[in-house]
């Protein structure tokens, strides 16, 4: 059934972690990028001027991208640069949906952290495709999602107008945590790291009150410096509208792709400034 379902939807989510993890570490990098499906979905390395990859997936949160940074490094990647996902509503939760997938790579620590092993969600995971209307969608084959070789996910959809969501900005320790260990095991392997809050339609900021948002802008300012840790903050960008999005989220692939040469000459205007400061310095 996992394949049948993949034939119309496109991968199946242990194909796409298991691809992402095995492309992750047969090829040599320059930066990998780290977050949840709005930077997964939105950022496309081939439009980036360094050699990426994108090492993102759905309901990533900080605890799961310390332990793939970790594997990254176990694996003897050797990177310059980290994009790192920031999204407001991230530190907010625990997933564990993917648990019968990660724990395949990360082993028992990162299991430790949950309550239910990876063999229930794996059952989970079985029952949730047992669905009379996921197997009708094997006769469809419209629009399929798939996955670009530098792990970028595409996948097709229209916005509305009327899309809307509730998040949550509470900031759980745990994901506090695992947040600081990202940023101190970089620090400690030379990796520079960019920060990066996607484009975010004006109905999910309007979900957020003004002094969340600023209580957010404070906490993120305190891990800021000028020669390891940047953050870009394209939240409030006026350049796109609904019909660059596919729901109240993510971008579509146009758009992904003109947000991501923005980014790069952002970056690229950081990391040229530094390297000329460094050489000045050096003579």
């Amino acid at each position: 059934m996992p394949y049948l379902l993949s034939l119309a939807n496109g991968p199946t989510t242990k194909q796409q972690i298991s691809y992402s993890f095995e492309s992750a570490i047969n090829d040599e990098y320059e930066m990998f990028i780290l977050g949840n499906s709005r930077t997964y979905r939105g950022i496309n390395p081939d439009s980036l001027q360094l050699k990426s990859f994108n090492f993102s997936h759905d309901n990533d949160s900080y605890n799961q991208m310390y332990f793939k940074l970790k594997f990254l490094i176990d694996n003897k990647k050797n990177f310059k640069y980290l994009i790192l996902g920031l999204d407001y509503f991230q530190f907010s939760f625990k997933a564990d949906t993917r648990n019968y997938v990660y724990s395949d790579f990360f082993g028992s620590e990162y299991m430790s952290d949950f309550e239910s092993s990876a063999l229930i969600k794996k059952t989970q995971y079985y029952i949730d495709i047992i669905n009379p209307k996921k197997i009708l969608s094997c006769f469809s084959k419209e629009n399929q999602p798939f996955i670009r070789k530098n792990g970028q996910y595409i996948k097709s959809g229209y916005a509305r107008e009327d899309d809307c969501v509730s998040r949550d900005v509470k900031r759980l320790s745990f994901q506090v945590r695992y947040f600081e260990k990202i940023l101190e095991v970089c620090k400690s392997k030379g990796i520079k790291v960019f920060m990066v809050t996607l484009p975010i339609r004006l109905n999910e900021l309007n979900s957020y009150t003004e002094s969340e948002l600023d209580d957010f802008k404070n906490f993120i300012n305190q891990y800021i410096n000028d020669n390891e840790i940047f953050y870009l903050n394209y939240s409030n960008i006026k350049s796109f509208n609904t019909k660059d999005y596919t729901d109240i989220t993510h971008f579509n692939e146009s758009a992904a792709n003109r947000f991501t040469k923005k980014l790069n000459k952002d970056l690229m205007d950081i990391i040229t400034k530094k390297n000329k400061t460094r050489t000045h310095n050096k003579g």
